[in-house]
Protein backbone atom coordinates (compact mmCIF):
# COMPACT_ATOMS: atom_id res chain seq x y z
CA UNK A 1 0.00 0.00 0.00
CA UNK A 2 1.73 2.84 -0.61
CA UNK A 3 1.84 6.22 1.60
CA UNK A 4 0.51 9.09 -0.13
CA UNK A 5 0.77 13.01 -1.09
CA UNK A 6 -13.87 15.26 18.11
CA UNK A 7 -16.82 17.55 17.44
CA UNK A 8 -16.32 21.23 17.37
CA UNK A 9 -13.36 21.98 19.73
CA UNK A 10 -14.34 24.84 22.18
CA UNK A 11 -12.55 28.32 20.99
CA UNK A 12 -9.81 29.67 22.78
CA UNK A 13 -10.78 33.45 22.26
CA UNK A 14 -7.35 36.26 21.97
CA UNK A 15 -8.04 37.91 24.77
CA UNK A 16 -5.12 38.14 27.27
CA UNK A 17 -3.05 36.60 23.90
CA UNK A 18 0.20 38.69 23.58
CA UNK A 19 0.02 39.63 19.91
CA UNK A 20 2.01 42.21 18.20
CA UNK A 21 -0.25 44.74 16.76
CA UNK A 22 2.31 46.33 14.44
CA UNK A 23 4.86 43.36 13.55
CA UNK A 24 8.37 44.56 12.27
CA UNK A 25 8.38 43.64 8.64
CA UNK A 26 11.91 43.45 6.96
CA UNK A 27 12.13 42.24 3.18
CA UNK A 28 12.26 39.12 2.28
CA UNK A 29 15.57 37.31 1.54
CA UNK A 30 14.14 35.89 -1.47
CA UNK A 31 12.58 38.72 -2.70
CA UNK A 32 13.17 42.13 -1.48
CA UNK A 33 9.85 43.30 -2.89
CA UNK A 34 8.14 41.43 -0.28
CA UNK A 35 8.01 42.28 3.27
CA UNK A 36 8.39 39.39 6.01
CA UNK A 37 8.02 39.06 9.37
CA UNK A 38 7.05 36.28 12.03
CA UNK A 39 3.95 36.52 14.64
CA UNK A 40 4.33 34.93 18.01
CA UNK A 41 1.42 32.42 18.68
CA UNK A 42 0.73 29.40 21.22
CA UNK A 43 1.64 25.71 20.63
CA UNK A 44 -1.17 24.60 22.28
CA UNK A 45 -4.01 27.15 21.84
CA UNK A 46 -5.66 25.70 25.26
CA UNK A 47 -2.81 26.20 27.22
CA UNK A 48 -1.89 30.19 25.70
CA UNK A 49 0.74 30.91 28.13
CA UNK A 50 3.30 27.92 27.82
CA UNK A 51 5.40 27.25 24.91
CA UNK A 52 5.30 29.92 21.63
CA UNK A 53 6.05 29.94 18.29
CA UNK A 54 7.30 32.43 15.45
CA UNK A 55 4.91 31.58 12.31
CA UNK A 56 6.56 33.34 9.50
CA UNK A 57 4.59 35.37 7.63
CA UNK A 58 5.52 37.10 4.27
CA UNK A 59 3.84 40.48 2.64
CA UNK A 60 3.77 41.63 -0.55
CA UNK A 61 2.07 45.05 -1.66
CA UNK A 62 -0.54 46.19 -3.96
CA UNK A 63 0.71 47.97 -7.00
CA UNK A 64 -2.19 50.11 -7.82
CA UNK A 65 -5.18 51.62 -5.27
CA UNK A 66 -5.33 49.32 -2.63
CA UNK A 67 -8.67 48.28 -1.60
CA UNK A 68 -7.74 45.65 1.60
CA UNK A 69 -5.28 43.20 2.20
CA UNK A 70 -6.36 39.55 1.11
CA UNK A 71 -4.85 36.25 3.79
CA UNK A 72 -4.00 33.27 1.83
CA UNK A 73 -4.45 30.18 3.68
CA UNK A 74 -1.93 28.04 1.52
CA UNK A 75 -2.33 24.51 -0.05
CA UNK A 76 -0.82 20.87 0.37
CA UNK A 77 -0.75 20.16 3.61
CA UNK A 78 2.96 21.27 3.91
CA UNK A 79 2.96 24.03 1.23
CA UNK A 80 4.56 27.35 2.20
CA UNK A 81 2.67 30.57 2.00
CA UNK A 82 6.07 32.27 2.34
CA UNK A 83 7.34 31.07 -0.60
CA UNK A 84 3.92 31.65 -2.97
CA UNK A 85 4.06 35.25 -1.65
CA UNK A 86 8.33 35.54 -2.57
CA UNK A 87 8.37 33.65 -5.20
CA UNK A 88 7.18 35.36 -8.48
CA UNK A 89 6.19 32.43 -10.75
CA UNK A 90 4.00 30.92 -7.97
CA UNK A 91 2.77 34.59 -7.46
CA UNK A 92 1.35 34.82 -10.79
CA UNK A 93 -0.02 31.53 -11.11
CA UNK A 94 -1.85 32.04 -7.76
CA UNK A 95 -3.42 35.34 -7.36
CA UNK A 96 -5.34 37.00 -10.84
CA UNK A 97 -3.68 39.80 -11.71
CA UNK A 98 -6.72 42.98 -10.73
CA UNK A 99 -6.25 41.33 -7.23
CA UNK A 100 -2.58 41.89 -6.67
CA UNK A 101 -2.79 45.03 -7.67
CA UNK A 102 -5.41 46.08 -5.35
CA UNK A 103 -4.54 43.70 -2.51
CA UNK A 104 -1.97 43.35 0.05
CA UNK A 105 -1.47 39.90 -0.37
CA UNK A 106 0.10 38.35 3.05
CA UNK A 107 0.65 34.68 3.48
CA UNK A 108 2.54 32.78 6.14
CA UNK A 109 3.94 28.55 6.88
CA UNK A 110 1.63 26.90 8.62
CA UNK A 111 3.10 25.65 12.17
CA UNK A 112 5.05 22.30 11.09
CA UNK A 113 5.81 24.06 7.98
CA UNK A 114 9.14 25.13 6.50
CA UNK A 115 10.16 28.47 8.68
CA UNK A 116 7.34 27.37 11.26
CA UNK A 117 9.18 25.17 13.09
CA UNK A 118 8.70 22.04 10.71
CA UNK A 119 7.99 18.76 11.50
CA UNK A 120 11.47 16.87 12.07
CA UNK A 121 11.72 12.84 11.18
CA UNK A 122 14.60 10.24 10.75
CA UNK A 123 15.30 9.89 7.08
CA UNK A 124 16.45 6.41 8.06
CA UNK A 125 12.87 5.24 8.95
CA UNK A 126 11.34 7.39 6.73
CA UNK A 127 13.25 5.08 3.73
CA UNK A 128 11.27 1.95 5.62
CA UNK A 129 7.80 3.23 4.53
CA UNK A 130 9.35 1.99 0.81
CA UNK A 131 7.55 -0.87 0.60
CA UNK A 132 4.99 -2.37 -1.80
CA UNK A 133 1.21 -2.66 -1.72
CA UNK A 134 -0.01 -5.19 0.74
CA UNK A 135 -0.64 -8.69 -0.12
CA UNK A 136 -2.00 -9.92 3.15
CA UNK A 137 -2.55 -9.21 6.79
CA UNK A 138 1.25 -9.71 7.57
CA UNK A 139 2.15 -7.28 5.20
CA UNK A 140 -0.24 -5.00 6.38
CA UNK A 141 1.10 -4.92 9.99
CA UNK A 142 4.51 -4.39 8.52
CA UNK A 143 3.25 -1.52 7.26
CA UNK A 144 1.28 -0.42 9.99
CA UNK A 145 4.89 -0.87 12.34
CA UNK A 146 6.50 1.21 10.15
CA UNK A 147 4.32 4.28 10.08
CA UNK A 148 4.45 3.88 13.98
CA UNK A 149 7.72 3.93 14.00
CA UNK A 150 7.99 6.78 11.97
CA UNK A 151 5.16 8.66 13.72
CA UNK A 152 6.71 8.12 16.88
CA UNK A 153 10.21 9.44 16.08
CA UNK A 154 9.06 12.84 14.12
CA UNK A 155 6.77 13.20 17.43
CA UNK A 156 10.14 13.08 19.33
CA UNK A 157 12.35 15.24 17.40
CA UNK A 158 9.14 17.62 16.83
CA UNK A 159 8.32 18.06 20.68
CA UNK A 160 5.06 19.36 21.31
CA UNK A 161 4.04 21.00 18.38
CA UNK A 162 3.68 17.59 17.10
CA UNK A 163 0.23 16.94 19.08
CA UNK A 164 -1.19 20.49 17.62
CA UNK A 165 -0.86 20.95 13.96
CA UNK A 166 -4.29 20.43 12.63
CA UNK A 167 -6.44 23.05 10.98
CA UNK A 168 -8.16 24.80 13.94
CA UNK A 169 -4.81 25.28 15.37
CA UNK A 170 -3.88 26.73 11.97
CA UNK A 171 -7.82 28.76 11.91
CA UNK A 172 -6.47 30.17 15.11
CA UNK A 173 -2.95 31.29 13.98
CA UNK A 174 -4.86 33.49 10.72
CA UNK A 175 -6.97 35.24 13.30
CA UNK A 176 -4.14 35.93 15.50
CA UNK A 177 -2.40 36.98 12.07
CA UNK A 178 -5.35 39.36 11.54
CA UNK A 179 -5.00 41.38 14.85
CA UNK A 180 -1.18 41.39 14.41
CA UNK A 181 -2.09 42.98 10.67
CA UNK A 182 -4.56 45.16 12.36
CA UNK A 183 -7.64 44.14 10.31
CA UNK A 184 -11.24 43.93 11.88
CA UNK A 185 -12.07 41.36 9.49
CA UNK A 186 -10.37 39.48 6.80
CA UNK A 187 -10.08 38.34 3.13
CA UNK A 188 -9.38 34.93 2.54
CA UNK A 189 -8.46 32.99 -0.44
CA UNK A 190 -8.00 29.25 0.60
CA UNK A 191 -6.86 27.21 -2.06
CA UNK A 192 -6.90 23.15 -2.03
CA UNK A 193 -5.92 21.85 1.38
CA UNK A 194 -5.96 25.32 2.39
CA UNK A 195 -9.83 25.02 2.30
CA UNK A 196 -9.67 22.58 5.24
CA UNK A 197 -8.58 25.85 7.24
CA UNK A 198 -10.96 28.50 5.49
CA UNK A 199 -13.75 26.17 6.89
CA UNK A 200 -12.55 25.89 10.00
CA UNK A 201 -11.94 29.71 10.74
CA UNK A 202 -15.86 30.11 9.05
CA UNK A 203 -16.55 28.10 11.76
CA UNK A 204 -14.85 29.96 14.42
CA UNK A 205 -14.88 33.20 13.57
CA UNK A 206 -17.96 33.50 10.89
CA UNK A 207 -17.72 37.27 12.23
CA UNK A 208 -14.18 38.48 11.45
CA UNK A 209 -14.58 37.45 7.36
CA UNK A 210 -15.61 40.05 5.06
CA UNK A 211 -15.21 37.87 2.04
CA UNK A 212 -14.09 34.21 1.84
CA UNK A 213 -12.96 32.24 -1.84
CA UNK A 214 -12.62 28.19 -1.47
CA UNK A 215 -10.89 27.27 -4.53
CA UNK A 216 -11.11 23.55 -5.46
CA UNK A 217 -12.19 22.42 -2.14
CA UNK A 218 -10.97 19.68 -0.04
CA UNK A 219 -14.12 18.12 1.98
CA UNK A 220 -13.78 17.45 5.24
CA UNK A 221 -16.86 16.52 6.04
CA UNK A 222 -16.77 13.39 4.59
CA UNK A 223 -14.74 9.94 6.53
CA UNK A 224 -11.72 8.62 4.49
CA UNK A 225 -13.92 5.92 2.93
CA UNK A 226 -16.15 8.21 1.17
CA UNK A 227 -13.43 10.98 0.32
CA UNK A 228 -11.20 7.91 -1.85
CA UNK A 229 -14.53 7.00 -3.72
CA UNK A 230 -15.16 10.42 -4.76
CA UNK A 231 -11.38 10.69 -5.44
CA UNK A 232 -11.40 7.82 -7.90
CA UNK A 233 -14.66 8.68 -9.48
CA UNK A 234 -13.19 12.01 -10.22
CA UNK A 235 -10.00 10.31 -11.28
CA UNK A 236 -11.38 8.19 -13.80
CA UNK A 237 -13.67 11.19 -14.93
CA UNK A 238 -10.42 12.96 -15.90
CA UNK A 239 -9.27 10.22 -17.52
CA UNK A 240 -12.56 9.92 -19.80
CA UNK A 241 -11.37 13.60 -20.70
CA UNK A 242 -8.08 12.64 -21.77
CA UNK A 243 -9.00 9.74 -23.59
CA UNK A 244 -11.50 11.72 -25.81
CA UNK A 245 -8.98 14.75 -26.12
CA UNK A 246 -6.27 11.91 -27.34
CA UNK A 247 -8.56 10.22 -29.87
CA UNK A 248 -9.34 14.19 -31.49
CA UNK A 249 -5.68 15.24 -31.29
CA UNK A 250 -3.36 13.93 -33.75
CA UNK A 251 -0.33 15.56 -31.62
CA UNK A 252 -1.31 12.80 -28.94
CA UNK A 253 1.34 10.08 -28.33
CA UNK A 254 -1.18 7.90 -28.08
CA UNK A 255 -3.41 8.93 -30.87
CA UNK A 256 -4.62 5.83 -32.98
CA UNK A 257 -4.34 3.94 -30.60
CA UNK A 258 -6.55 1.90 -27.87
CA UNK A 259 -5.40 3.80 -24.77
CA UNK A 260 -7.69 2.04 -22.09
CA UNK A 261 -6.02 -1.22 -22.94
CA UNK A 262 -2.37 -0.17 -23.14
CA UNK A 263 -2.76 1.18 -19.63
CA UNK A 264 -4.67 -1.91 -18.86
CA UNK A 265 -1.60 -3.45 -19.38
CA UNK A 266 0.44 -1.46 -17.68
CA UNK A 267 -1.31 -2.60 -14.65
CA UNK A 268 -1.03 -5.78 -15.65
CA UNK A 269 2.62 -5.84 -15.08
CA UNK A 270 2.63 -3.29 -12.49
CA UNK A 271 -0.12 -6.37 -10.66
CA UNK A 272 2.49 -8.80 -11.64
CA UNK A 273 6.03 -7.00 -9.93
CA UNK A 274 7.21 -6.14 -13.89
CA UNK A 275 6.85 -2.58 -14.28
CA UNK A 276 9.85 -0.38 -13.84
CA UNK A 277 10.65 3.15 -13.97
CA UNK A 278 12.65 4.31 -17.16
CA UNK A 279 14.90 5.67 -15.25
CA UNK A 280 15.62 3.42 -12.84
CA UNK A 281 15.46 0.01 -14.16
CA UNK A 282 15.72 -0.93 -10.27
CA UNK A 283 13.07 0.61 -9.13
CA UNK A 284 9.46 -0.94 -9.52
CA UNK A 285 6.27 1.10 -9.95
CA UNK A 286 3.63 -1.09 -8.31
CA UNK A 287 -0.59 -0.37 -9.04
CA UNK A 288 -0.80 2.11 -6.34
CA UNK A 289 2.02 4.30 -7.60
CA UNK A 290 1.14 4.03 -11.11
CA UNK A 291 -2.33 5.59 -10.63
CA UNK A 292 -0.74 8.32 -9.24
CA UNK A 293 1.74 9.03 -12.16
CA UNK A 294 -1.18 9.17 -14.76
CA UNK A 295 -3.60 11.07 -12.41
CA UNK A 296 -1.19 13.63 -11.15
CA UNK A 297 -1.07 15.63 -14.50
CA UNK A 298 -4.60 15.26 -15.22
CA UNK A 299 -4.88 17.73 -12.16
CA UNK A 300 -2.73 21.07 -14.20
CA UNK A 301 -3.97 19.51 -16.83
CA UNK A 302 -1.20 17.83 -19.04
CA UNK A 303 -2.79 15.83 -21.22
CA UNK A 304 0.89 15.46 -23.45
CA UNK A 305 2.14 14.29 -19.89
CA UNK A 306 -0.51 11.47 -19.32
CA UNK A 307 0.35 10.60 -23.03
CA UNK A 308 4.14 10.24 -22.45
CA UNK A 309 3.43 8.66 -19.43
CA UNK A 310 1.83 5.51 -20.53
CA UNK A 311 3.84 5.09 -23.83
CA UNK A 312 7.18 5.38 -21.81
CA UNK A 313 6.42 2.94 -19.07
CA UNK A 314 4.73 0.65 -21.88
CA UNK A 315 8.86 0.54 -22.74
CA UNK A 316 10.46 -0.18 -19.78
CA UNK A 317 12.00 -2.84 -18.99
CA UNK A 318 11.21 -4.88 -16.08
CA UNK A 319 12.48 -5.81 -12.66
CA UNK A 320 11.94 -5.89 -8.99
CA UNK A 321 11.72 -3.16 -6.24
CA UNK A 322 9.94 -0.79 -4.71
CA UNK A 323 8.83 2.85 -3.87
CA UNK A 324 6.40 4.94 -2.01
CA UNK A 325 6.47 8.51 -0.92
CA UNK A 326 6.33 10.73 2.76
CA UNK A 327 3.65 10.88 5.18
CA UNK A 328 2.23 14.36 5.93
CA UNK A 329 1.55 14.75 9.42
CA UNK A 330 -1.08 17.58 8.95
CA UNK A 331 -3.17 15.73 6.88
CA UNK A 332 -3.65 13.21 9.51
CA UNK A 333 -4.03 15.29 12.69
CA UNK A 334 -7.31 16.50 10.25
CA UNK A 335 -8.41 13.17 8.89
CA UNK A 336 -9.79 10.12 11.04
CA UNK A 337 -8.23 6.51 8.51
CA UNK A 338 -11.12 4.03 8.58
CA UNK A 339 -8.36 1.45 6.74
CA UNK A 340 -7.26 -0.35 10.16
CA UNK A 341 -7.03 -3.69 8.48
CA UNK A 342 -6.10 -5.73 5.50
CA UNK A 343 -9.45 -6.54 4.37
CA UNK A 344 -11.18 -3.00 4.44
CA UNK A 345 -8.33 -2.08 2.84
CA UNK A 346 -9.10 -4.77 0.15
CA UNK A 347 -12.87 -3.55 -0.06
CA UNK A 348 -11.75 0.10 -0.56
CA UNK A 349 -9.69 -0.85 -3.28
CA UNK A 350 -12.46 -3.13 -5.07
CA UNK A 351 -15.00 -0.40 -4.49
CA UNK A 352 -12.51 2.05 -6.36
CA UNK A 353 -11.76 -0.63 -9.26
CA UNK A 354 -15.66 -0.60 -10.05
CA UNK A 355 -16.05 3.03 -9.73
CA UNK A 356 -12.57 3.75 -11.67
CA UNK A 357 -11.94 0.69 -13.84
CA UNK A 358 -9.02 2.43 -15.78
CA UNK A 359 -7.03 4.31 -13.16
CA UNK A 360 -7.99 1.78 -10.25
CA UNK A 361 -8.43 4.73 -7.84
CA UNK A 362 -7.29 8.41 -6.56
CA UNK A 363 -3.93 9.91 -7.14
CA UNK A 364 -4.71 11.75 -3.40
CA UNK A 365 -6.67 11.15 -0.73
CA UNK A 366 -6.54 9.64 2.97
CA UNK A 367 -6.80 6.00 2.28
CA UNK A 368 -3.39 5.08 2.49
CA UNK A 369 -1.98 7.81 5.23
CA UNK A 370 -1.77 7.49 8.71
CA UNK A 371 -3.21 4.56 8.68
CA UNK A 372 -1.26 4.01 12.28
CA UNK A 373 -0.45 7.45 13.43
CA UNK A 374 1.79 8.21 16.65
CA UNK A 375 -1.55 10.56 17.66
CA UNK A 376 -5.21 10.18 16.94
CA UNK A 377 -7.04 12.43 14.94
CA UNK A 378 -7.28 15.63 16.90
CA UNK A 379 -9.96 17.41 14.09
CA UNK A 380 -11.24 14.90 12.67
CA UNK A 381 -13.86 14.63 9.96
CA UNK A 382 -17.42 15.78 10.50
CA UNK A 383 -20.34 18.02 9.14
CA UNK A 384 -19.47 21.75 9.26
CA UNK A 385 -21.17 24.27 11.51
CA UNK A 386 -20.97 27.56 10.05
CA UNK A 387 -23.12 30.47 11.47
CA UNK A 388 -23.22 33.76 10.78
CA UNK A 389 -20.63 34.09 8.21
CA UNK A 390 -21.36 36.32 5.00
CA UNK A 391 -21.64 34.52 1.70
CA UNK A 392 -18.62 32.44 0.67
CA UNK A 393 -17.67 32.19 -3.22
CA UNK A 394 -16.76 28.61 -4.27
CA UNK A 395 -15.15 27.54 -6.72
CA UNK A 396 -13.93 23.68 -8.51
CA UNK A 397 -13.18 22.58 -11.81
CA UNK A 398 -15.79 20.10 -13.09
CA UNK A 399 -12.64 17.89 -13.85
CA UNK A 400 -10.83 17.63 -10.64
CA UNK A 401 -8.80 14.56 -10.07
CA UNK A 402 -7.69 15.93 -6.75
CA UNK A 403 -10.23 18.01 -5.14
CA UNK A 404 -13.71 16.43 -6.92
CA UNK A 405 -16.44 18.63 -7.73
CA UNK A 406 -18.73 16.39 -5.81
CA UNK A 407 -16.57 17.45 -2.36
CA UNK A 408 -17.14 21.43 -3.17
CA UNK A 409 -20.48 20.79 -4.03
CA UNK A 410 -21.30 19.21 -0.96
CA UNK A 411 -19.26 21.89 1.23
CA UNK A 412 -20.82 24.54 -0.72
CA UNK A 413 -24.43 23.12 1.02
CA UNK A 414 -23.19 23.76 4.18
CA UNK A 415 -22.50 27.20 3.97
CA UNK A 416 -25.30 29.52 3.75
CA UNK A 417 -25.48 31.94 0.92
CA UNK A 418 -22.85 30.19 -0.62
CA UNK A 419 -22.59 30.46 -4.58
CA UNK A 420 -20.82 27.60 -6.53
CA UNK A 421 -19.15 29.00 -9.22
CA UNK A 422 -17.85 26.08 -11.88
CA UNK A 423 -15.05 25.73 -14.73
CA UNK A 424 -16.12 23.55 -17.18
CA UNK A 425 -13.08 22.36 -18.05
CA UNK A 426 -10.14 20.14 -16.11
CA UNK A 427 -7.95 20.75 -13.73
CA UNK A 428 -6.73 21.88 -9.73
CA UNK A 429 -7.10 25.41 -9.06
CA UNK A 430 -9.68 27.78 -11.05
CA UNK A 431 -9.12 31.40 -9.74
CA UNK A 432 -6.41 31.95 -12.84
CA UNK A 433 -7.21 29.35 -15.07
CA UNK A 434 -9.72 32.09 -17.01
CA UNK A 435 -10.83 35.87 -17.77
CA UNK A 436 -14.12 34.30 -16.17
CA UNK A 437 -12.70 33.15 -13.15
CA UNK A 438 -10.26 35.60 -12.49
CA UNK A 439 -13.26 38.51 -12.69
CA UNK A 440 -15.54 36.06 -10.55
CA UNK A 441 -12.55 36.42 -7.97
CA UNK A 442 -11.73 39.96 -8.24
CA UNK A 443 -16.13 41.34 -8.11
CA UNK A 444 -15.89 39.47 -5.36
CA UNK A 445 -13.24 40.19 -3.38
CA UNK A 446 -13.61 44.00 -4.55
CA UNK A 447 -17.57 44.30 -4.24
CA UNK A 448 -18.97 41.60 -1.99
CA UNK A 449 -20.43 40.79 -5.50
CA UNK A 450 -21.36 37.12 -5.85
CA UNK A 451 -22.07 35.50 -8.92
CA UNK A 452 -25.68 34.14 -9.59
CA UNK A 453 -25.86 30.77 -8.59
CA UNK A 454 -24.54 27.58 -10.26
CA UNK A 455 -22.48 30.18 -12.46
CA UNK A 456 -20.44 28.58 -15.22
CA UNK A 457 -17.14 29.56 -16.64
CA UNK A 458 -16.79 27.93 -20.07
CA UNK A 459 -13.44 25.72 -20.70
Amino acid sequence: MTIRHLLLAVVVPLVGVPVSASPAWQPCPDNPHASCTTVDVPVDWARPGAERLDMAVARRPATDTKLGTLVYPPAGPGSSGVDAVTNDQIFRVLFPPDVAAHFDVVSFDPRGVRRSHAIECDGDLVARLDQPTPTNQREFDALLAAQAAVGADCRRRTGALFDHVDSTDVARDVDALRIALGEPTLNLYALSYGTVVGQMYAERFPHRIRTMVLDSVFDHSVDSDEFALAGARAAQESFDQFVSWCAKEPSCELHGTDVRARLADLFARAEQGRLTDPTDPTRRIDPAALTVRIVAPLTQPNLPAVAHEIANLGAAPATRAATTPLPIYLQCADNRNRTTSFARAERLRAASRTIAPDVRGAAFDIADLCINPPVPATNPQRPLNVRGAPPVLVLNSRYDASTPHQGATHVASQLPGSVLATYDGMGHGVATRTPCTAALVYDYLADRRLPPPETHCPA
